[in-house]
């Protein structure tokens, strides 16, 4: 019979091969590769690819400036396309090879730090490494890591500096407080909303030590040197912002907040760290709709961040436990109160991942060594999780086609792609196209506007003052394209009465998910 430690070894290793393959399956056709990218995804890879050939960051075949994107990714996604001079397929085979990268390497970091924090326990190393594999193969995870976002290398960045800063102590000298002031301004680099990290980093250390008030003073002065360098760091961002376009946040997230309701989007957030915290399973839509479900979901959640709190944990334990404590609170009290766009919750919730698979990790294996019959049991159930991590990654593949799915990369046909490919087919390169859901459209026909105002200046304007029907009636649109679904949310201005003067509807295909608009000026064939 195979030993404990050898089908342990095996498990891990084949939760690796399963985290890797369904990474890189999108390379073994255009396709799926095509397919692999999220519509957002595509917008950032659009201002990527304008910065590659000298446009800086722009969209609209670089007539348009912006900063709705995360500026460090995007220069990264931008070298990319650089060293193919700006070709759009081979440079969506290079990201998607830099995703599986980051991704691998913020399992290792997973593991490797998860070993170091919990390092007076026995079992350290079978917790990280269960924790770091089932989160790099997780049905539920693995779509964020492969969208084109910046969302695998802000979560490596996290893992990395919680760790760093876990180690942290109050007899550093400044300069090691310096450099992890850098290392957070790096991270708000990748993510802006990085300014919850800093800022629960920030409090963790001000409240975790003795406050006799030379300890304290000492740690406020570290406080302050550790986040006024983070601050120098994003500075020129943040200048740019306000300098070009007259808001610290970026134009994106003014879009998505754009008639933003109070508390809208805060009963979506629980099923995501639900989810998250037990890792691979799913939990089904049925449930989540009810009320009841989303109550004792979030009281349940509750229960365990102050657990977490209360337990007898040595100082690297706690002062990790508190920072991700603060940073996941901060996440729910800003995503959930505070913004829109409450379909991008689990993304948002994304950076909390990686800590609630060790605290997963740490349940079943404290469970596991108290089970009986160990030997015979282990091999039924390590099967069993595997199977069970297969079947959703093949149910994927075999039946998810809607385009909200994490797991578009699996080859699911996405129903945005028949946007881009109808505009293709029908439309000539020199003609403009507008479209809210702009992201892969705006990728393969450069000639198009960005309508929701996610990355147009001047969409969001004509957004905020009202005016969205004359800024496309007065324009260059000759065609208006966009999911069907998205007609109940653009219906103001669709069955706006001017715009139905100037534009016909030339397809409305369900099945396709296909919205298309002609201006009715427009002649495809002046000659």
């Amino acid at each position: 019979m195979i030993s404990q430690r050898r089908s342990f070894i095996l498990l891990i290793a084949i939760l690796m091969l399963i985290g890797g393959i369904v990474r890189l399956i999108p390379l073994s056709s255009q396709e799926r590769m095509l397919n692999s990218v999220s519509e957002d995804g595509y917008l950032m890879m659009t201002i990527a690819r304008n910065m590659a050939l000298g446009h800086g960051m722009s969209t609209a075949n670089g007539t348009i400036p912006t900063n709705g994107t995360q500026p460090l990714t995007t220069g990264l996604w931008a070298i990319s396309y650089w060293l193919v001079d700006g070709d759009k397929i081979q440079g969506i085979i290079i990201i998607i090879l830099i995703q599986f990268i980051i991704a691998t390497l913020a399992a290792l970091l997973i593991w490797q730090g998860g070993k170091r924090i919990l390092h007076k326990s026995p079992n350290a190393g079978t917790v990280s490494a269960l924790a770091a594999t089932t989160w790099y193969a997780s049905p539920i995870l693995v779509g964020h890591t492969v969208n084109g976002l910046e969302t695998g290398l802000y979560v490596f960045c996290i893992i990395g500096v919680a760790i760093l800063f876990s180690f942290s102590k109050q007899s550093w000298n400044m300069w090691r407080w310096f450099g992890l002031g850098i290392l957070l301004g790096i991270t708000f680099w990748v993510r802006n909303d990085a300014a919850l990290f800093i800022f629960a980093a920030c409090v963790t250390h001000l409240l975790l030590g003795s406050f006799e008030f030379a300890a304290f003073k000492r740690r406020f002065l570290q406080v302050i040197l550790m986040g006024a360098t983070s601050v120098i760091v994003v500075l020129p961002w943040l200048i740019n912002n306000i300098v070009n376009f007259g808001n610290l946040m970026p134009i994106s997230g003014q879009a998505e907040s754009f008639n933003m309701v109070f508390a809208y989007s805060l009963p979506y957030i629980p099923r995501f760290l639900i989810e998250y915290l037990f890792v691979f399973m799913p939990i089904p839509h049925i449930l989540l709709i009810q009320t009841w479900v989303q109550i004792a979901i979030a009281i349940f959640l509750l229960i365990v961040l102050i657990w977490m709190l209360v337990r007898k944990l040595h100082l690297e334990e706690r002062r990790m436990t508190v920072l991700i404590s603060i940073f996941a609170v901060c996440l729910v009290i800003f995503y959930g109160l505070f913004f829109g766009a409450h379909y991008f919750a689990g993304r948002y919730m994304f950076p909390t991942s990686p800590f609630l698979a060790l605290l997963w990790a740490s349940v079943v294996v404290f469970i596991w060594q108290r089970l009986p019959a160990k030997k015979v049991v282990m091999p039924m159930i390590g099967l069993l999780f595997i199977t069970i991590m297969i079947g959703l990654h093949v149910r994927t593949y075999l039946f998810t086609k809607h385009y909200v799915s994490y797991f578009q990369y699996l080859g699911g046909y996405s129903m945005y792609m028949y946007l881009p490919e109808w505009v293709d087919d029908n439309i000539p390169e020199d003609v403009w196209v507008g479209s809210w859901q702009s992201g892969a459209i705006g990728y393969f026909h450069d000639r198009t506007l960005n309508l929701d105002g996610k990355t147009s200046p001047h969409s969001l304007e004509a957004r905020q003052q009202n005016r969205l029907p004359e800024y496309i009636i007065n324009g260059d649109i000759q065609y208006l394209v966009d999911w069907v679904q998205m007609y109940g949310i653009i219906t103001k201005t669709i069955e706006n009465p001017s715009i139905q003067q100037h534009f016909e509807f030339v397809v409305y295909d369900k099945q396709k998910n296909l919205l298309v608009m002609r201006r009715k000026t427009y002649i495809e064939n002046p000659s």
